[in-house]
């Protein structure tokens, strides 16, 4: 009968142990912080300004 409590206590305190790592672990993964993703800088949109800033240019040329 005591073999069968020392057991059972055992059972209970990993079950308890796992159940706090667990929570520090959720706790843990709330609190740092999140990674922002990388800037992706797309070439067609790097070409399209430069070619309003280009077109921009040939109208002022024309109007002045």
């Amino acid at each position: 009968m005591d073999k069968d409590r020392g057991k059972i206590a055992a059972a209970i305190m990993s079950a308890v142990n796992a159940y706090m790592e667990e929570e520090q672990m959720a706790h843990e993964a709330l609190t740092m912080p999140q990674r922002k993703p990388a800037l992706v800088l797309s070439m067609w949109h790097i070409s399209g300004r430069e070619e309003m800033m280009r077109m921009r240019q040939l109208w002022q040329r024309r109007i002045n």
